[in-house]
């Protein structure tokens, strides 16, 4: 009986020993075969980074204003006699826009004209009898307050008068007129827009890390939506000596000319200033670097000769330090020399040591400057 168990025991040993031991040997030769095979080529994109002459600029969103623009309102009430002008008119300084009714107004200038008159002649009359000694210094006195009271009421009038005719304060065009013909209007009523149009001013704000390198003189760039496709130029012309203490940016106003009278207060624009030309710069396209909160880095590419002598083409990532963009472009400033060839697409399927191939008839995008004010 005890025989018989044993040799049981031992048929099932050797059963299930054969078994487990089958298995650890395929599973060894599976893992013989994968750490000897080679991992597949990977076809990606290339470029070689390259020095590079960049005319680095400073972007911004910039708003439109006039160098002069006034909204004109009516300075004394009355009723609207004459239109001289229709809207959107270009107009000269001193232009007769609008005439209020002034009769009233020049009856009473001749009313106290007459006044002035008569106070003038009782001046007169006064100083006779004080040479007289008929009367006194005080008669003179209060004959000459007098006439000064009676000429200061002509003047009032006569200014009044003056606001009657609404007039262009200075060349530019006109908006849209808020009157009509016949309508009362009473102090402080809006007349109509005046801008002047070219130069028109660009106000912007920079970062105030920006400040040393934006001066006054630089040139401008600029692009509105509504002229897809043109360009404006112009210089800085002010910059303030204040920051802003919330968002620590730094106002600075263009001018720029604007002969066709394109652009218009008011517009938001996309700014750039042009910066100095900086020579000697490394460039690569945004694509080639990967971006890691540990550091940035590329793929390079590296060539040898394998056992069979076919030429071979392995990755090797290396870290670098970027500096400013320029478009599709980014600066190195560490890291990296220039003809090095770099991977431009493809770097999630790599790892150190793979083996590439590279395939440029569909490369990634590379123009420094795709759009305005991209810097």
């Amino acid at each position: 009986m005890k025989k018989r168990m044993f040799f049981t025991i031992l048929g099932l040993v050797i059963v299930f020993g054969g078994i487990f031991g089958y298995k650890w040997f395929v599973a060894m030769k599976t893992q013989e075969f994968f750490a000897n095979q080679q991992a597949p080529t990977q076809t990606v994109t290339a470029t070689e980074a390259r020095k590079d002459t960049w005319q680095p600029a400073v972007s911004a969103v910039g708003s439109l204003s006039a160098v002069q623009g006034v909204d004109i309102t009516a300075e004394i009430g009355g009723k609207v006699v004459k239109v001289a002008v229709a809207d959107g008119a270009e107009v000269d300084k001193g232009q007769l826009l609008v005439q209020l009714d002034a009769d009233g107004l020049r009856a009473e200038l001749r009313g106290a004209r007459a006044e002035a008159r008569l106070a003038e002649l009782e001046l007169e009359r006064q100083k006779r009898l004080r040479k007289q000694q008929a009367n006194s210094e005080a008669d003179v006195d209060r004959a000459a307050s007098q006439l000064e009271q009676a000429r200061a009421q002509a003047d009032r009038v006569r200014a009044d008068l003056e606001k009657k005719s609404i007039e262009a304060p200075f060349a530019g065009r006109l908006g849209i007129l808020g009157v009509d013909e016949g309508q009362f209007v009473d102090v402080g009523s809006p007349i109509v827009t005046l801008q002047t149009l070219d130069p028109i001013n660009v106000d912007f704000t920079v970062p105030q890390q920006e400040l040393a390198r934006v001066t006054t003189g630089l040139q401008i760039k600029a692009h509105a939506d509504a002229y897809e496709g043109d360009e404006f130029s112009g210089e800085v012309t002010a910059i303030s000596p204040k920051v802003n203490q919330q968002t620590r940016n730094v106002p600075v106003r263009g001018r720029m000319p604007n002969p066709d009278g394109k652009l218009r207060p008011g517009m938001f624009v996309d700014v750039a200033v042009e910066l100095p030309e900086q020579h000697g710069v490394i460039t690569l396209p945004q694509t080639a670097i990967t971006y890691n909160p540990y550091g940035d880095s590329v793929f390079v590419i590296n060539e040898s000769n394998n056992d069979a002598g076919e030429t071979e083409l392995t990755v090797e990532r290396k870290f670098i330090r970027t500096g400013a963009t320029r478009g599709d472009q980014v600066e190195i400033v560490k890291g990296l020399e220039p003809g090095v060839r770099v991977v431009t697409s493809g770097q999630l399927k790599l790892r150190n040591g793979s083996r590439v191939k590279i395939d440029n008839s569909v490369e990634p995008t590379n123009d420094p400057s795709p759009e305005l004010g991209n810097g």
